[in-house]
């Protein structure tokens, strides 16, 4: 975990160790949200949900007790010389994902918790063995694969559930071979316990902890293959996809600010403070800037106000209240930083 966790710093921005932390957790406030966005890394969000504080801190401490990263008392981080230099180093054994733009369409925890007990069941099934022991997952996904399996079980689930791994693995044999290598082997069936991580890394030579990184990207590839294409796979996984990456409660406000609806309406309509709806808006900033009308948002002539006192690059700006509410501080924020980059 030490020396993987440089690819998320950099040399010459500080960034804020926590929001590294929360985008890894899929801890989703708009605070992390945010930032995120302006380190690059919001479609890392949900990449290593276990990870634990504990592990996080020491691993930290670590690097800037090598002299890799230095920490000011804001507990913001930056690489030193050493660290950039090391992590160039590492840079071509670095995992690369490939289905990280889809990190809103599902929690990869609890896809690979009910695609593993499927196979389970069906392979065990295939043989005819009643008696054995499942993977111990969270009752609720157990529950959910009991009942997928019940309503499957009397068709040609066996045949069906291979010709849908088949093409699913297709697919990722043409995107990087190490995603279907790994998503085939890490598979428990009948009379087959799955590698283990140090197997996979041995295997696929790649870092331990970028194994946790591979299949997070896997399990998003799965979730995008089952959303599109009918099948066992679909019906296992479908309860579980989002629909956008805007958590539900922010889209139903982001719907009735489509339809024209002020903040103040939409409070009063769905019964929530209008601090509540300028969060939802704020996360729909973040999230899907181009879907929204900014001369509405955020009007021209307040942006130009504000243009004349925040200059340069927004995470160096601070926040002063005599010029603009947060709220619109930090939509000026969003918006900067979508525009510089264009």
């Amino acid at each position: 975990m030490v020396t993987k966790l440089l690819r998320f710093f950099s040399y010459h921005q500080p960034r804020r160790i926590r929001v590294i932390e929360n985008t890894l957790k899929s801890r989703r406030t708009v605070a992390t949200l945010f930032w995120a966005r302006q380190y690059g890394i919001l479609e890392w969000l949900g990449a290593y949900r276990s990870l634990t504080r504990q592990d996080y801190d020491q691993a930290i401490n670590g690097l800037v007790n090598d002299g890799l990263l230095v920490i000011d008392d804001q507990l913001q981080a930056k690489l030193t010389e050493k660290g950039a230099s090391q992590l160039k180093k590492e840079e071509s054994s670095l995992y690369i994902p490939s289905f990280y733009d889809w990190y809103w369409l599902a929690n990869t925890q609890r896809i690979m918790q009910r695609l593993l007990l499927a196979i389970q069941v069906v392979s065990e099934y295939s043989y005819g063995q009643r008696k054995y022991v499942p993977l111990a997952i969270s009752y609720g996904e157990m529950l959910a694969v009991k009942q997928w399996f019940r309503q499957n079980f009397r068709q040609n689930i066996v045949n069906e559930l291979y010709s849908d791994l088949r093409r699913l693995g297709s697919a990722l044999e043409n995107e990087d071979p190490r995603l279907a290598t790994d998503l085939f082997n890490v598979m428990i069936g009948h009379n087959y316990s799955g590698w283990t991580v140090n197997q996979a890394s041995a295997e696929l030579n790649i870092g331990l902890d970028d194994v946790q990184f591979l299949r997070h990207d896997e399990m998003l590839a799965v979730s995008a293959y089952a959303r599109n294409f009918p099948g066992p796979l679909q019906q296992l996984f479908l309860p579980l996809f989002n629909e956008g990456p805007l958590n539900h409660s922010a889209q139903t406000t982001f719907d009735l600010y489509v339809k024209g609806l002020s903040i103040e309406q939409i409070a009063q309509q769905r019964r929530l403070k209008q601090n509540t709806i300028k969060e939802h808006l704020l996360e729909a900033a973040v999230l899907t800037p181009n879907k929204l009308n900014w001369d509405i948002l955020l009007p021209v002539d307040k942006r130009e106000a504000l243009g004349k006192f925040y200059q340069g690059d927004p995470t160096s700006w601070e926040f002063n209240e005599d010029k603009a509410t947060f709220y619109e501080y930090r939509l000026y924020q969003i918006y900067q930083g979508i525009t510089d980059g264009k």
